[in-house]
């Protein structure tokens, strides 16, 4: 998406900004190198802005104006019947989150890692509750771990429990900005709790800057964390769906078999039935992860 001017003529300073929560009429920014939150007033014709979004500002009459959205290096999206509504923008990663119970599920992390390639972010797969997990299943859990980093998602074990439980998440999101995904149940709530301990604190602030009140559930927070990184969330955006993406999305969000596709004879090769495909043919001599290409073959036959 390419940046989006206001039409109106700008006056004042020009001040680049973080859209950290929106309210519908108003948004609170968070200036570059400055401390604290500020309400501004996007201009009607810009498209919405949501949490994450980087915008310019100006001053008038003593209120901030947002006058121009900046190009969006990715946007995750909920689509419906009748429209298609962004949730959050400039992610680096989709914060895929597993755990027992209520059971891994290899098939839900490949769809979320689809939708995260239609969004045009990395996947962090996250497998929580490790403290709980027997010597079975933590042999189970880091067998997967190697399957996804040797495609090369960074995997991590953690657990919310124990004094260092969360340090390897903690060092993958070093200035990475992320939300978390996953069925319910597997902790996401748990998760953001401990990133963000003074998390009421934060939205106390954004809603004394902004006059709403701080216990809003519905609105989408982006949260700095102290290691460079940052988090986008609510529960709208941890239950965000991958009900349906095509097939194309598919096999373009497979990135170890697309990139091995080019060898294929056919250029609209599906990779399940055609004769000299690079794809099976890797398959079969363990190249491309069995349970990786049966999660495919499922994904593409429930279109």
């Amino acid at each position: 998406m390419k940046s989006k001017r206001a039409k109106s003529p700008p006056v004042g300073e020009a001040i680049t900004a973080r859209v950290v929560a929106n309210f519908r009429a108003t948004v609170a920014l968070q200036l570059q190198g400055q401390e604290g939150f500020e309400k501004a007033y996007p201009l009607k014709n810009l498209p919405l802005l949501v949490a994450g979004d980087e915008v310019v500002c100006r001053r008038e009459d003593g209120a901030l104006r947002v006058y121009e959205l900046l190009e969006r290096r990715s946007v995750l999206e909920r689509a419906d019947r009748h429209w298609v509504k962004p949730l959050a923008a400039n992610l680096t990663h989709l914060g895929i989150v597993s755990a027992n119970p209520p059971g891994v599920d290899a098939l839900l992390i490949d769809q979320f890692c689809v939708a995260a390639s239609r969004a045009r972010v990395s996947s962090l797969i996250i497998f929580n509750k490790c403290d709980t997990m027997s010597a079975d299943e933590r042999t189970s859990v880091s067998a997967l771990m190697d399957t996804y980093r040797a495609i090369g998602y960074p995997a991590v074990m953690i657990d919310t429990k124990t004094e260092n439980g969360m340090e390897p998440l903690m060092t993958e999101l070093a200035n990475r900005s992320i939300t978390l995904v996953g069925a319910s149940g597997v902790g996401k709530s748990s998760i953001v709790q401990k990133l963000l301990p003074d998390k009421e604190l934060r939205i106390g602030a954004v809603s004394q800057a902004t006059g709403f009140g701080s216990h809003t559930t519905s609105v989408t927070y982006w949260y700095e964390l102290p290691n460079g990184g940052a988090i986008i969330d609510s529960p709208g955006v941890r239950q965000y769906s991958v009900a349906h993406v095509d097939e194309q999305t598919v096999r373009e969000g497979f990135f170890e078999m697309a990139d091995t596709a080019v060898q294929c004879r056919f250029s609209n090769c599906t990779h399940t039935v055609e004769p000299a495909c690079a794809v099976l043919d890797a398959v079969k001599d363990g190249s491309i992860a069995a349970s990786r290409y049966e999660n495919y073959c499922k994904l593409i036959a429930s279109e």
